[in-house]
């Protein structure tokens, strides 16, 4: 019984597997600064971003550095309209935003959706945010 139950457990996990990577997207990135993603500072350096489906209909992004493996989840929430200029060039994109040299990465599109998948990040109050700067760079798409 014991060994059917784990049996069956590794056939979802695999099928899961598959359903995610059938339905996935992947993007390179070269990320020339420090930055945020799900609470974890990451250095500058060369990422894969994969968006797919959690098995469900929920989206989720993973980021993984060539040289470290996967270093972050991300659930994206509510997305936003992308701009006009953004939809007629369809280059995918990431955004960051910065106060200073502290920046987190605040969005993903894939660049033929008509929303922006939009990520949470810490929002300074006051003063701090009218120096908030937005950062995009542009992604390749690596499928």
């Amino acid at each position: 019984m014991k060994n059917l139950t784990m049996h069956s457990l590794f056939v979802v996990a695999a099928l899961a597997a598959a359903a995610v990577s059938a339905s996935a997207q992947t993007y390179k990135a070269d990320i020339p600064m420090a930055f945020k993603a799900a609470g974890k500072q990451l250095a500058p350096g060369t990422y894969d971003l994969r968006l797919a489906m959690n098995g469900g209909s929920q989206r989720v992004v993973t980021i993984e550095n060539r040289a470290h493996g996967i270093v972050a989840l991300l659930v994206p929430g509510a997305g936003s309209d992308v701009p006009r200029a953004w939809f007629k060039d369809r280059t995918p994109k990431i955004t960051f935003e910065c106060l200073g040299s502290a920046c987190s990465l605040s969005g993903l599109w894939n660049g033929s959706d008509i929303q922006a998948y939009e990520f949470p990040v810490h929002k300074p109050s006051g003063a701090a945010t009218e120096r908030m700067a937005v950062v995009t760079l542009g992604l390749t798409k690596a499928d």
